[in-house]
Formats: C-alpha cells, sequence, structure tokens
C-alpha cells in the first residue's frame, strides 16, 4: 500500500463526550509515519477523576477499572507531545474533534496542519452509502480491532489514507488541473497533501468515477387504481391498503389513462429509489436539492477555501452535478450546498423545469404547496389546465403543509452562506446573541410581540434592509435572509406559531408556521382543482386538519393487500428482543432516545458476544451511515431507533425480517407545533392526538411491508393495547390493516431466534459497470462545464 512522502501522525482519541473541557479524554493513541513507512506506535490510557459514562463504556469498553493506576492527563501531556512531534502532518478521521479535544486537555494543535481522512474518502469513493470509519472498515477490509478503541481506529484510519491515496494516483491531467488549482485555496494540510501527489500520467479516466446509479425495479405485483376525476369542489379520498407499490401504479394509471395529473408524494428522492418512473412522466426536483450554476461561477473564483468549500469545489469540478444524489455529499459540504451553490425559484435551471411540462407530472408535497400558494410563482403553470391533482401519503399532509407554508431558518446554513462575507458575519454573530440572549437556555421558546420589540431586534431588522439591498449576493443567501426577515414580521404573529428551537445536536432553527393549515389547503388546492388524497384505510373521517368541517368529500377503497403476521407480546422481555433477535435483520422501535441509550449500555458487550451486531440511534452515528451499516452486516443484526426515524429509512427491499414496536408512537406532548393545535380541539386526545397515532401507526407498517423479507412479522409489546380502552380499539384498527382476524398470543408466535452467525461473507464493493455520462450532461449550453470552471482563477 502506498502513502503520500510526507511526516504523517496518525491519531485518534476516545472521550467522555463531545464537548472539549467539559467531557474528558480517556485514550489517545497515535502511529507517526516517514516516507510511507511506520517509524513509531503510541498507545495510552488516561485516568479521570469520576466515572467513565455508562454509554461511553458500552461503546469502548473502557471502565472507570480500566482506568486505575494510569497516568492523569497532565502526567502524560508530554509524551503524547513527544510522539505527535512538531512538523507532521495531522491526520484523523473527522479529526477536527480530537483536535478540539486534546486542546481542552492542554495540547493545542489547532494551529498545525491537518487533513480529515473521512472527507479525502468521500472523494474518490462515491459508491460508498457512508463514510463512517466502522462501514469503511468492514467494506475495504481494513485493519480495524479493537473497534472504537483509539489505536484500532488509528489503523483503520492509516489504511483509509493508503486506499484513497491510491486512487488519487489513478487521475487524469484534466483532473488534476481543477485539483491543484483548488487545493492551492485550500488550508495548509489539504495543500501539503496534495502537493505531494505525483504529476498525472494516465489518458484513462479512473472508473471509481464513473459509478452507474443503481436502476430501481418494477414492482411485480399489480395493483388496480381507479382514478377517477373528482367533481368540482369534491375531494376523492382512496383508502390504500398496506402495498408499499400504490404510488407506482397510480402513477402508471395516469399515464394510461391520459389527461394532466400532477402526483405529490413525501419524499420524492425516495420514491425516485424505490421504482422506476414510467417514460414520460415529468419530475420537479425542489430548489435546495439543485445546483445553481451562477453561484458555482462565484464559487469558483473564491480566493480562499476552508477545508470542506475545497472538498465540495472539487467535487463540482469532478462530478459535475445537477442534484445533490450526483455527488457524494459528506459531512459539513451539505451545508455550504444549502448556504451557497442550492438553487433559488429564481435560479435558471429550477425555472427551466416548467417549460415543457408533459401530462404527467411528479413533485414532493412541499413543492406542490409551495407553488399553489404562490401566484408568482414560475411553476403556475402546472396548475393552468385544472389538472387533477392526487397526493400520496396524505396522512402526513398535515406536517409537509405545515414546512410548505412556514419558513424554518437553519443559524448553520446562514453561517456557512456568510464565509467569507464580513458584514453578513457579523450579522449572523448578532442574530447568533439574540437568540441566546431570548432563549435564555431553553431548548424551545416561543416567540412574542415583546421579542420583537427589543432594540436588539430592531436593530437586525434594519441591517437586514441593508443586506438585502446587495445585488451582489448568491440568490441562495438572499433567500435565508428573507427567511429571517418573515421571522422578525411582527405583522405576522397573530396567525401562526412561531419559536427558536436548539436541537440535540446543538444546531439552531428560528421557525415561523402556520396556526391552521385546513383553510390554506382548501384556498390554494382543493377549491381550485380536482383533488385526490390517498389516505390509510378508515381513516376519512379522522383528517381533520387537513379537511376542515365543511369540506365534501368521496370516499373509495382500494383492495386489502395480503395478510401481514401481527402479534401482541406484552410480557416479552427487552433481553430476549435483543439478544435473541426473531430474524436475521431486525427493527426496534422505542419511543425516546434516553430508551435506546439505555438499551445500548445494558446489551451492546452482551450482543457482541454472541455475534449480533447492535445498531442504535444517536449512539451509531446518523441514520445514512446506520443505513449502511445494517445493510452491510452479514450476520444477526438487532437496530434500534425511534418510529419518527424508521418512516424515513431507505433500504433494499426483501431485507428486513422482523420490526417489533415497544410503545405506541405518539407524538411527544411538547412538540411546538402539534401542542398548540391541539389547544384548538374539544376532545384534544380522542380528535387529534389518538388519530395521528393511527396514521402513524399505519405509515410504520407500510414501510415494513415495503423492505420486509417475508420471514417475519410485526410484534407489539405496549400493555396500553390490552389495558385502555383506545389501546383496544387501536389494536383492532391494526388487525384491520393486516387482515388479521385475532390477536396473536406468545404461544401462537413462532419465537424463533436468528441462527448462530457464520463466519462472515465478503461484503463486496459496488464496482462500476461502465461508462456513463455525467448526469448532468442536460443543460451544459447555459453554463460552463464546471470542471473548467475550477481550473484555475
Amino acid at each position: 500500500m502506498r502513502f503520500p512522502d510526507l511526516p504523517l501522525v496518525i491519531l485518534d482519541t476516545e472521550t467522555t463526550g463531545f464537548i472539549p473541557r467539559v467531557n474528558r479524554v480517556i485514550e489517545f493513541a497515535c502511529v507517526r509515519m516517514e516516507h510511507g513507512k511506520v517509524v513509531d506506535e503510541f498507545e495510552q490510557l488516561i485516568a479521570i477523576p469520576g466515572e467513565v459514562p455508562p454509554v461511553v463504556s458500552a461503546l469502548t469498553h473502557i471502565h472507570a477499572t480500566g482506568l486505575a493506576g494510569k497516568p492523569t492527563m497532565d502526567g502524560a501531556r508530554e509524551e503524547i507531545l513527544s510522539h505527535i512531534g512538531e512538523d507532521a502532518l495531522i491526520v484523523g478521521q473527522n479529526v477536527s474533534f480530537d483536535i478540539g479535544m486534546l486542546k481542552g486537555e492542554g495540547i493545542d494543535l489547532s494551529a498545525r496542519a491537518w487533513i480529515d481522512t473521512s472527507m479525502l474518502a468521500s472523494l474518490v469513493y462515491p459508491e460508498l452509502e457512508s463514510y463512517s470509519l466502522g462501514y469503511i472498515s468492514r467494506v475495504l477490509k481494513l485493519r480495524h480491532d479493537p473497534v472504537h478503541r483509539a489505536l484500532g481506529d488509528v489503523h483503520a484510519t492509516m489504511e483509509l489514507l493508503g486506499h484513497t491515496w491510491e486512487r488519487l494516483l489513478t487521475i487524469t491531467e484534466d483532473l488534476e488541473i481543477p485539483l491543484r488549482s483548488i487545493m492551492d485555496r485550500a488550508p495548509e494540510g489539504y495543500r501539503r497533501f496534495f502537493a505531494a501527489l505525483p504529476k498525472a500520467e494516465t489518458t484513462d479516466h479512473p472508473m471509481w468515477l464513473m459509478v452507474p446509479k443503481p436502476t430501481p425495479k418494477s414492482p411485480k405485483k399489480k395493483v388496480a387504481v381507479p382514478l377517477e376525476m373528482p367533481s368540482a369542489g369534491t375531494v376523492e379520498l382512496l383508502e390504500e391498503p398496506l402495498s408499499p407499490h400504490v404510488l407506482f401504479h397510480v402513477i402508471d394509471e395516469a399515464v394510461r389513462n391520459g389527461g394532466n395529473h400532477l402526483i405529490a408524494t413525501k419524499n420524492l428522492h425516495a420514491t425516485l429509489r424505490a421504482f422506476p418512473v414510467p417514460r414520460g412522466v415529468g419530475i420537479i426536483h425542489p430548489p435546495s436539492r439543485m445546483l445553481d450554476h451562477s453561484a458555482v461561477e462565484k464559487f469558483a473564483l473564491q480566493e480562499i477555501y476552508t477545508a470542506d468549500e475545497a472538498t465540495l469545489a472539487l467535487k463540482l469540478a469532478w462530478y459535475e452535478p445537477r442534484l445533490t444524489d450526483d455527488l457524494p455529499l459528506h459531512g459539513e459540504e451539505r451545508t455550504i450546498w444549502q448556504g451557497k451553490l442550492a438553487c433559488t425559484v429564481d435560479s435558471a435551471p429550477y425555472r427551466e423545469q416548467f417549460s415543457d411540462i408533459p401530462p404527467v407530472t411528479l413533485l414532493s408535497h412541499w413543492e406542490l404547496l409551495a407553488i399553489a400558494a404562490d401566484k408568482t410563482h414560475p411553476g403556475q403553470v402546472l396548475f393552468k389546465n385544472a389538472p387533477h391533482v392526487i397526493i400520496d401519503d396524505a396522512s402526513l399532509l398535515e406536517d409537509t403543509a405545515t414546512r410548505a407554508y412556514g419558513s424554518a431558518l437553519s443559524i448553520d446554513n446562514l453561517r456557512a452562506a456568510a464565509t467569507g462575507n464580513t458584514p453578513l458575519s457579523a450579522f449572523t454573530d448578532l442574530l447568533q446573541i439574540w437568540v441566546e440572549k431570548t432563549r435564555r437556555m431553553q431548548d424551545l421558546i416561543y416567540i412574542t410581540s415583546e421579542h420583537l420589540d427589543t432594540q436588539e431586534a430592531k436593530g437586525l431588522r434594519r441591517q437586514l434592509v441593508d443586506l438585502l439591498g446587495n445585488t451582489s449576493l448568491p440568490r441562495r443567501t438572499q433567500e435565508l435572509l428573507k427567511s429571517v426577515q418573515a421571522f422578525f414580521d411582527n405583522a405576522l404573529l397573530p396567525d401562526r406559531i412561531t419559536w427558536i428551537e436548539t436541537r440535540q445536536n446543538g444546531s439552531q432553527f428560528a421557525e415561523s408556521v402556520p396556526g391552521r393549515i385546513g383553510d390554506l389547503l382548501q384556498e390554494h388546492l382543493f377549491k381550485r382543482t380536482p383533488t385526490t388524497l390517498l389516505i390509510p384505510p378508515g381513516s376519512a373521517t379522522t383528517l381533520r386538519e387537513i379537511l376542515p368541517t365543511g369540506t365534501e368529500t368521496h370516499v373509495q377503497s382500494l383492495p386489502q393487500a395480503e395478510k401481514m403476521p401481527l402479534s401482541f407480546i406484552p410480557d416479552m422481555a427487552m433481553e430476549h428482543v435483543i439478544l435473541e433477535p426473531m430474524g436475521d435483520k431486525v427493527v426496534v422501535l422505542m419511543g425516546s432516545r434516553s430508551r435506546i441509550e439505555d438499551i445500548f449500555v445494558r446489551y451492546s458487550e452482551l450482543a457482541d458476544r454472541k455475534g449480533i451486531t447492535l445498531i442504535c440511534q444517536s449512539m451509531s452515528g446518523g441514520l445514512g451511515r446506520m443505513q449502511a451499516e445494517f445493510l452491510a452486516c452479514s450476520g444477526p443484526v438487532v437496530w434500534v431507533m425511534t418510529p419518527w426515524t424508521f418512516e424515513g429509512v431507505e433500504l433494499s427491499a426483501g431485507v428486513l425480517d422482523h420490526l417489533v414496536i415497544e410503545s405506541l408512537p405518539f407524538d411527544h406532548p411538547s412538540h411546538a407545533v402539534l401542542s398548540k393545535r391541539a389547544e384548538h380541539y374539544r376532545s384534544a386526545f380522542g380528535e387529534y392526538t389518538l388519530p395521528r397515532l393511527q396514521h402513524r401507526l399505519y405509515r410504520l407498517l407500510r414501510t415494513f411491508s415495503l423492505y420486509q423479507s417475508g420471514k417475519g412479522g410485526v410484534t407489539f409489546l405496549d400493555q396500553r393495547l390490552d389495558m385502555k380502552d383506545y389501546g383496544k380499539t387501536t389494536w383492532a384498527y391494526l388487525r384491520s390493516l393486516t387482515g388479521t382476524e385475532s390477536a396473536v398470543n406468545q404461544e401462537e408466535v413462532a419465537m424463533k431466534p436468528a441462527p448462530k452467525p457464520e463466519e462472515k461473507k465478503e461484503v463486496k464493493k459496488k464496482e462500476p459497470k461502465k461508462k456513463k455520462k455525467s448526469s448532468s450532461a442536460k443543460g451544459k449550453s447555459e453554463a460552463e462545464s464546471q470542471l473548467s470552471l475550477f481550473n484555475g482563477v
């Protein structure tokens, strides 16, 4: 394996948490390389005052007893520094975290040159589903033992660097030219790393750069879908079964029937990955997922790049994307995309989608509603001939309409947009100060007129006027500033729910949404054009938030799908669920992250000893990483997550053996929007909360039906299904959905644990099949090739 001819120190830490000076480093390891050879290896456990948090012990297998007698950081600092040295390039996986934690311990490497292997890997391994070290180690067969220990992570990181370097050695001259131009403007670590790359000699484009996208398959089972045009003023309600492919047949039937149809899906991205769209169907992509060519031109001329901006700039040059799906976005690159590069409704690539509209067009809930509500929107052409609007998964329409009619400003996106712009950076700093002063350490606070009448708020409004007058700002940045302006508009407060929220990962949002959305849907959609809503069976009278009193409706029902095995086992111990899983790939849904953390602490080491992989939300990385690791596991795997997360997973058909639902997934009682809407009902629980629960259960079962292997079923553990009247009603509803005649008790369920894991099978990388033109080939007449844009300033 080859490495750059540079002095390198690959390092990693294990810590008690994520906050420097608050949390502590409990293990450090590093390997030093010179001329491509290892010359030094070091690891050290570090004693700390107090206990090691249980979740950290479960993750790392480091316990307080293992730290007894080890040196404290004061005793180990000098030795650690001697192994790091003074001249080597710092290398690590998500290394900025390690640098921050070490600085908190008095080892300041912040001025040293560094490179992040996760970002480098994302440059040259577009076929990977995740860039977590655990997943990459499994796919590339890196030396990674012990997992989650510092030295094991260092060994894997070193090999990942070698694999990445070897792919970089295969680039051609036309790829090298933008690389040199971009990395000359990058931070020192990236300048040094890429300066060590030899001059390109090959003329054959690397195959890894041309990985074709997987082609989804058409569903095998046919579902007959009657698509009748509703009469004027009447909303057609089509009750759909649990079959996950109804939308495919709706689209197919719309093409066959002729006429104009707008078909809206809750998640356009997931829909396009799930099944092939029939030929001739138009697709309207949301602006946030599209690249603005004019923004790229400005970005290419930027004099200095941050590390993440540099890797993103190189991906724009190499992959020439049109959409976010066309390149391997990773880490903070997503924030930069949203802050600087994404289209707005005024961007040419987005507007071009409406220049030649076919009779059948597919788009997202959000896009449909945003277009319908804005009379100046270029997409108004879609409504020119009163098309038949069909909305899939309408049980989620309240949630998607809330977002479409509202505004949500990510402070992180605004800060990314402000990079390199002094006035905008100063404004973002003042906005952050106002947010902190207003929220007073609370995670969620509702905004009142008193908050918006402070001198600080008035000052921010004045600055906004000046900033929005700067027409040289990228359109995406202007759009973000307009969201701030709407948030601070006192006149909008009476009919809206407006709040500031700090989420668990520390990101902050300023949001404002309508108090009710039913009347807006009536005005913009139901009274304007024939509309059909695809809804869960039996829910026609419970969708009151989107179908307010007085809405004329007509109900039809599709035939129910095949029966789904359903069981209720209230006395099943969680130990049995985790350590004797009912299949090779099992998902367990739990109502809170604290409960999931408790499961991880209790069972992760036990599961590991039994050869069972335990993946837990918040303990095992983000959704993309968890999905990738779940699919890559060759032995038994149990994935524990919240129901809300499960609704958004994207797996492969036929991989999921069993679904276990521990507790009924009610909405959180303190939800910023739903708790306020519940106040409008005389009986909030029966009229609003319980119907939303049943709609969610339907969606959970349908998600399972999309990915089920046919080897198992769904098991509920919540005693309330038997002990409460609403539980019995809910259980009867579940049985009607799944075609189960009677509740299945413990004795009737085949409680077969997963077979013992055999020797682990090889997990093969996705191999490129053949050369394929860049997906951005369309529309190149409007903009230069992005490869040439980055060739030099």
